[in-house]
């Protein structure tokens, strides 16, 4: 399914919001991580500031329901993807793809060299999805100086440094 994809709106944070937290549901099904599906999402303010500076992108079906969105955050040449939600009922339609070649297609135009993330390693629809998307684990040695930076907050946050990982997509 290919949904039309447009850069979110200030009227749209509440769906962005709600797409998340459906999203996070699917934590339940990994014991380790079921704390997450009643976690924190980002704020009304930190979609606000993405939205402000164009760096999110909401896809919607022709009736106007948000289905999923995805955050970016320039960091020297690359574009970080700081969230890609895909809500609960939309999963497994294509959506977190379409939202990612989206903001590939922009990033490629606006110069940028590469996309990157960071994700858990061993939960299927983070790092196993992203590789099969073409998306590479970046080793230690080649973690740039943001990336290593997310990682050490996200180990701050209480998420164990060996279950995540930083992954990259280069543009060309």
């Amino acid at each position: 399914m290919s949904l039309p994809v447009r850069l979110a709106q200030p009227q749209d944070i509440t769906q962005l919001i709600a797409i998340e937290r459906s999203a996070a549901q699917l934590f339940l099904q990994q014991p380790a991580w079921r704390f997450l599906a009643d976690g924190p999402v980002m704020s009304r303010q930190q979609h606000a500031d993405f939205i402000q500076h164009q760096r999110e992108w909401l896809a919607e079906s022709a009736s106007g329901e948000a289905a999923g969105f995805i955050a970016i955050l320039p960091q020297q040449q690359d574009w970080h993807i700081a969230e890609l939600s895909v809500a609960a009922n939309w999963q497994r339609r294509g959506i977190g793809r379409r939202l990612i070649a989206e903001v590939a297609a922009q990033a490629k135009l606006q110069g940028a060299e590469r996309l990157t993330l960071t994700t858990f390693i061993d939960v299927p629809w983070n790092a196993p999805y992203y590789q099969r998307l073409g998306f590479r684990q970046i080793t230690a040695e080649r973690l740039s100086l943001p990336l290593r930076q997310r990682l050490a907050e996200e180990a701050a946050q209480g998420f164990v440094a060996v279950s995540r990982c930083a992954m990259e997509f280069t543009l060309s």
